[in-house]
């Protein structure tokens, strides 16, 4: 007896994925990537780029024809909207050209997003029944928030998959095109915190103290006076760091307790969990860790302190 093992057409060149930056192989490759990626999903991968990938690698010249068929409806779609908004911003408006950018700009609809990723999905028949109502659902949700929210979820996805330089860039195009009264300023103060998130993952200190000070100088939350002044001693010399201290007229309990978690030994990696768990505050255990990289000559260790950790300054 013998079987004839069924195995997916891999394309000879990868199609890059910019949002990642990793080139996929196969049909299977890019559904998962769609299925698991719902917020990266814009017109990085909703292009005629990929409909010729999956033409001339796959040579699925039936998927390529519908996909393209839905690029057209994507194109019509999006020049309907410019021609309305260019016909009401014939009229005076304070907000006009705001609008008009905006429709320039702004993301495919997730109506015809799910269209363009449906044959895909079907053509691998890689969802089942249910898998597919709950992506339906998901589009569904997705498709009721704003273009600036959708930005923010787009950008807090790509710190939890530590892709800090790519989420710092999305984050600063919803600042620089920040519109207070439309979202109001608690919105923006989750940007500016999520925003230092990610520059404390690059190791960029001092720009995430500003973002910080940015944040609590739109929430005046102690939460967020509290990661200020938690990343002040990384970036600042001692004496900095206690002139900045009464500057801003930080609670002396909180210094306190910050620098005596600073004062403390780094724990060697298998001491971490243990430490987790009699530390209420991780944050500043993380920083900690941070500030004293090179406390441990052991290979993989710094490494260890620096991917491990960085990560978790908590953000929205």
């Amino acid at each position: 007896m013998s079987y004839d093992l069924c195995l997916p057409q891999q394309a000879n060149q990868p199609y890059y994925i910019e949002n990642i930056r990793t080139g996929i192989y196969s049909l299977e490759e890019l559904c998962f990537y769609l299925y698991n990626n719902i917020c990266l999903i814009d017109e990085s991968i909703i292009n005629e780029k990929l409909c010729d990938w999956i033409r001339d690698e796959l040579h699925l010249t039936r998927l390529y024809r519908q996909l393209y068929e839905q690029l057209d409806k994507i194109e019509a779609a999006r020049e309907r909207t410019v021609r309305t908004v260019s016909g009401s911003a014939a009229r005076p408006s304070s907000t006009g050209a705001r609008t008009q950018e905006g429709a320039r700009k702004s993301t495919v609809p997730e109506a015809n997003v799910a269209s363009f990723v449906f044959p895909i999905f079907r053509e691998a028949g890689y969802l089942n029944g249910q898998e597919m109502r709950d992506f339906q659902e998901q589009m569904a949700k997705l498709e009721v928030q704003s273009d600036e929210m959708k930005q923010k979820l787009r950008g807090d996805y790509l710190v939890k998959e530590k892709m800090y330089a790519r989420a710092a860039w999305v984050y600063r195009q919803i600042l620089k095109n920040r519109n207070p009264g439309k979202l109001g300023s608690q919105f923006y103060a989750a940007v500016w915190n999520n925003l230092g998130a990610a520059y404390a993952g690059l190791f960029r200190f001092e720009e995430a103290a500003e973002c910080f000070l940015e944040a609590y100088n739109l929430m005046k939350t102690k939460e967020m006076f509290r990661k200020y002044v938690s990343v002040l001693p990384l970036f600042l010399s001692e004496e900095e760091y206690q002139l900045r201290l009464i500057e801003i007229k930080a609670d002396e309990y909180l210094v306190k307790t910050i620098q005596e978690y600073n004062a403390n030994p780094v724990p060697t990696p298998a001491a971490i969990p243990a430490a987790a768990q009699t530390i209420s505050n991780l944050n500043i255990i993380v920083l900690s860790f941070i500030r004293k990289p090179t406390c441990y000559n052991n290979t993989g260790t710094r490494e260890y302190q620096e991917t491990e950790h960085k990560k978790r300054i908590n953000f929205f």
